[in-house]
């Protein structure tokens, strides 16, 4: 890791552990936001690093804000930092000044968007909208004949109809008879979804690693039978299977934030798909019953990677994205395809 990456997770790392706790995290699921954590987030930028230096921003790349969301995965903290980091970066991209406060930001490929021009959105709706009452603005990327429109608008202008997600965060559906819009026209939306894609694998990836060694510090400290369940041969062989899924998924995640292309970012959200499914399973397995009590910190994990699993991009759209890369080529043409698969130096 380069020396600004460690800067940066260590900043974050220290944050989490000054403003969050517990209580925090599970007040979330009564629609209220760490304020204390992000007013440090803020102070110190991080809504900010993907904007460029010349706009007000830190200027830093996907692969330096994904270090920064896995970090918030592991500590399962709450909140639109992903969508407040990369909405910013959107309007900065499409000319529209910043806005302050946090920000909301969702993709629709099958909605009814305002002409380009226009100033106003009727009759809008849009579902799945995260912290919604908690934000100052909500984003839409809209896919576009021309690639994809970035829509702005005043997130007091919605009628709310709240709904949580697995984690019990906010996910509402919002709905406007008419709501004043800021709109421009933005690249390539599938581009832009490959990026929230990633760096919502971050998350993921965070979320895993720390159900991981939580899992494997409580197997040497549970007992039964009078030794420690670490001892026991199928404990053993479901960590390790586990390990396996982590380390993968680790690989590959990080070469996805550095290469951002469609091969990469769908092998990486496929593989987290598989990772976060054995990593609910395993983890609440060597728990038994005390890993599914709200008091204990590995639902809070476990529960988001419900929530995130599909986020950006079901994994099912992921992996018919990857085989798609790989439809149709010859025999010949194959495993040069694998094994470029996009990297940045790769022959």
């Amino acid at each position: 890791m380069s020396e600004n990456r460690t800067f940066f997770r260590e900043t974050v790392e220290r944050i989490l552990a000054d403003t969050l706790d517990k209580a925090a995290i599970d007040a979330a699921e009564e629609r209220r936001l760490p304020s204390s954590l992000y007013d440090a987030l803020v102070e110190n930028g991080i809504t900010l690093m993907l904007v460029p230096e010349d706009k007000g921003g830190i200027g830093a790349s996907v692969g330096d804000a994904a270090v920064i969301l896995r970090a918030a995965g592991e500590a399962a903290a709450p909140g639109p930092l992903l969508e407040t980091m990369l909405g910013q970066r959107l309007l900065a991209d499409a000319g529209i000044d910043l806005t302050d406060g946090l920000l909301s930001l969702v993709f629709v490929d099958d909605s009814a968007i305002p002409a380009e021009g226009e100033t106003e959105w009727r009759d809008a709706a849009i579902h799945d909208v995260p912290w919604s009452e908690a934000v100052s603005h909500v984003l839409v990327v809209a896919r576009s004949d021309s690639g994809a429109r970035l829509l702005l608008t005043q997130a007091g202008g919605w009628t709310v109809t709240p709904v949580s997600d697995a984690a019990g965060e906010p996910r509402d559906t919002l709905t406007a008879a008419s709501i004043p819009v800021v709109s421009a026209t933005l690249g390539d939306y599938d581009a832009l979804l490959r990026t929230a894609s990633i760096l919502r694998g971050a998350q993921i990836l965070g979320a895993i690693e720390w159900s991981f060694r939580r899992s494997v510090e409580y197997a040497g400290e549970r007992k039964q039978f009078g030794r420690e369940i670490s001892k026991f041969q199928a404990v053993q062989q479901m960590l390790a299977e586990l390990a396996d899924h982590v380390l993968a998924s680790a690989g590959i995640t990080e070469a996805a934030a550095e290469g951002l292309n469609t091969s990469l970012a769908a092998a990486a959200r496929s593989r987290l798909g598989d990772a976060a499914d054995a990593a609910i399973l395993i983890t609440h397995q060597v728990h038994g019953a005390m890993g599914f009590s709200l008091e204990y910190a590995l639902n809070s994990r476990t529960r988001r990677l419900m929530a995130w699993r599909d986020d950006y991009g079901s994994v099912l759209h992921w992996r018919r994205a990857l085989a798609g890369n790989f439809a149709g080529l010859t025999r010949e043409t194959f495993w040069p395809a694998v094994s470029d698969a996009g990297l940045p130096g790769a022959a």
